[in-house]
């Protein structure tokens, strides 16, 4: 039952992590990035929660600076705004650098818990 350590970056990758990734983005406004000829098996993915955060954005370890998490984040978005008529907030914990940076180089605007940013629909 192991999945996501308080650690970033420190993931223990399970069979039972991997079914609620697939799970997540069959049924929410998600994303995954998978290898191409590769297994079924996503190399990044994120969710939008019911909220309208986006929210467990995640990149292996191997994949890590190759700016998919970047991609992952502007697909996501455009899929929820233009899909769903929101606009997502990112809500980062403080101690998560990689995850504020990117954020922040993304034109998101830091608030007291969140980050927000306004988006219109291209519909």
């Amino acid at each position: 039952s192991s999945g996501i350590n308080a650690e970033y970056g420190k993931e223990t990758v399970t069979d039972e992590l991997l079914a609620t990734v697939r799970s997540n983005i069959s049924e929410r406004p998600s994303a995954g990035i998978y290898l191409e000829g590769g297994p079924e098996t996503p190399v990044a993915w994120s969710v939008c929660y019911s909220s309208g955060s986006i929210g467990s954005l995640h990149v292996l370890e191997d994949y890590r600076g190759k700016k998919l998490a970047r991609a992952l984040m502007r697909h996501l978005v455009r899929k929820i705004v233009d899909c769903h008529g929101i606009s997502p907030y990112v809500v980062v914990y403080a101690d998560n650098p990689v995850s504020n940076g990117l954020c922040i180089s993304e034109g998101w605007t830091k608030q007291p818990m969140c980050y927000t940013r306004m988006f219109k629909s291209c519909q």
